[in-house]
């Protein structure tokens, strides 16, 4: 047992040690990039809108969100890499309340939301007009 234990450490030692050594430095690399805060114009899209209705008005198209991470991610995002969408399954018709969350934002890992504006906003959902059926 002792001998196996002993070759399992000891073997190779050398190479065990560069390998401690790249690892810690790509550790020590990553943890060394600063966090920052960047904002992105968004695109909304509002989700599930109930049969017979539609958005109207004028609701927001595009909210400001402020994400923070690491500099190297921030650089590399888009809007086009994030996404919010307003599910309006229940919402009933006419005037809506909306009350955007960070959590409603997709966002890649490694980010988080730390403001949103507007954070808050009002839809109208109005009744779509059908034609009238043609009597035959």
């Amino acid at each position: 047992m002792m001998r196996m234990m002993h070759r399992v450490f000891l073997h190779n030692w050398g190479l065990k040690l560069i390998a401690l050594g790249i690892s810690f430095f790509l550790w020590a690399t990553y943890t060394a990039e600063p966090f920052a805060q960047v904002a992105y114009n968004v695109p909304v899209a509002y989700v599930n809108v109930p049969d017979g209705l539609a958005v109207g008005g004028a609701p927001p198209n595009i909210v400001r969100v402020v994400l923070r991470g690491r500099t190297g991610l921030l650089r590399r995002l888009t809007p086009a890499d994030l996404t919010l969408d307003i599910d309006l399954a229940t919402a009933p018709s006419g005037e809506v309340p909306i009350r955007l969350s960070p959590r409603m934002v997709g966002v890649p890992y490694g980010t988080e939301v730390v403001r949103l504006a507007p954070a808050e906003f009002h839809i109208a959902l109005v009744p779509t007009s059908t034609p009238p059926e043609a009597s035959e």
